[in-house]
């Protein structure tokens, strides 16, 4: 059961000409800082998350009979502590998916947001050298009237005001020249902020940008040592690893709790939206499970959540814990199908209740989008868009 590793897709739906846009359900128009803060953040996030990765993937399960290695005699003895191991493994290269999720939308807004900063600041300039280009002519206007003080010609230097509030000076000139002086004055100004602007713009994207490679790495990373330890197991065990889900939390986080049995015939059928967002889950059973991909023929966790509902005209945002805010938090005694479930205490899977005590999920490398138990994880919020 070998992983895989491609780049990230998109797999956004475009609405035709005569369609509605797709809800918004993402917040717009951040700030250049809002969005250096959110790159910071993200650092931040990958670089504890390797940490921790990095220290259980270092800790091998112990050796001998029974223990999940190898026995004395040298043939292999893998036993469940070794899937539980890997199951770990898979756990935090999906916590650090999702930081990789984080990072390249990131990367994303920041591209755009550099490339309307620079066009602005194109403009800028051009409406900078025209008015320039206009003082000169009054330069040598007041050359030829009187001589002007030199200044004039420097007033684009690091302190205009100082030509400006000169009454001397400001006396030799009209109304207009007055005011054509002011408005380059203001133009400079302009210029100089946006050229400070995209110069931070471009800090962050490249910081991002090295944010997305690392923890791209790291993911991969995580994934060999999983894929090592999977080589050791014979085929029923390898077969046994990928049928089963993400498991228990090592850290003894529990979550809500209820009994599947009750919820049978307690929600009613789902409809409109969250009806329209099933049925394109369903469409992608089967398909697998790659980090970092939106679809449409592979999906990551949240990646599958994202897509399939906004076939059904929401957008939602790109993580499991950002998706986790995206609507109303409901208890888990009153999910109805459609509804989103986040799992675990770091909010890092996520799944779609369809009803009848089960979810559907992309759930970790090696394996297909598929159908699972509600509670075959620690749920931690259900939330209803």
């Amino acid at each position: 059961m070998a992983y895989h590793s491609t780049k990230r897709g998109r797999s956004a739906h475009r609405a035709a000409p005569s369609e509605q846009p797709p809800q918004r359900r993402t917040r717009t128009g951040r700030s250049t800082r809002t969005m250096a803060a959110a790159t910071l953040t993200a650092v931040a996030t990958v670089a504890a998350a390797a940490g921790v990765v990095a220290t259980a993937a270092a800790t091998p399960p112990p050796a001998g009979p029974g223990s999940g290695g190898p026995n004395p005699d040298g043939t292999g003895g893998e036993t469940a502590t070794v899937k539980s191991h890997i199951a770990a493994l898979y756990r935090q290269a999906s916590e650090l998916t999702q930081a990789y999720d984080a990072a390249q939308e990131q990367a994303s807004r920041l591209t755009i947001a550099v490339q309307h900063s620079q066009s602005a600041l194109r403009a800028a300039g051009d409406d900078y050298q025209r008015r320039r280009a206009e003082l000169g002519a009054i330069a040598a206007d007041q050359y030829r009237t009187g001589g002007i003080d030199q200044r004039l010609a420097l007033m684009l230097a690091d302190d205009p005001d100082t030509f400006l509030g000169n009454a001397a000076m400001a006396a030799r000139l009209s109304d207009e020249q007055r005011r054509e002086i002011a408005e380059a004055v203001e133009c400079q100004r302009r210029l100089l902020e946006l050229q400070r602007a995209a110069g931070d713009q471009l800090a962050d994207l490249a910081r991002t940008r090295d944010t997305v490679a690392r923890s791209r790495q790291a993911v991969t990373d995580q994934l060999r040592r999983a894929q090592t330890l999977l080589d050791t197991l014979s085929a029923p065990q390898r077969h046994a690893v990928a049928a089963a889900d993400l498991g228990p939390e090592t850290s003894g986080y529990t979550g809500e709790h209820v009994d599947p049995a009750t919820l049978a015939h307690s929600a009613p059928p789902a409809s409109g939206r969250a009806r329209a967002a099933i049925e394109a889950a369903l469409a992608d059973l089967g398909k697998p499970y790659i980090f970092g991909a939106e679809g449409p023929d592979a999906f990551d966790c949240s990646g599958l959540i994202q897509h399939v509902w906004r076939q059904a005209g929401v957008e939602l945002p790109r993580t499991s814990s950002e998706q986790a805010e995206a609507g109303q938090h409901v208890p888990l005694s009153d999910i109805q199908p459609g509804d989103l479930v986040i799992y675990y205490s770091g909010r890092n899977h996520i799944g779609m209740y369809i009803g009848d005590g089960k979810i559907i999920h992309a759930p970790h490398p090696g394996t297909q989008v598929r159908i699972s138990p509600l509670m075959s994880m620690p749920v931690n919020t259900v939330v209803r868009v």
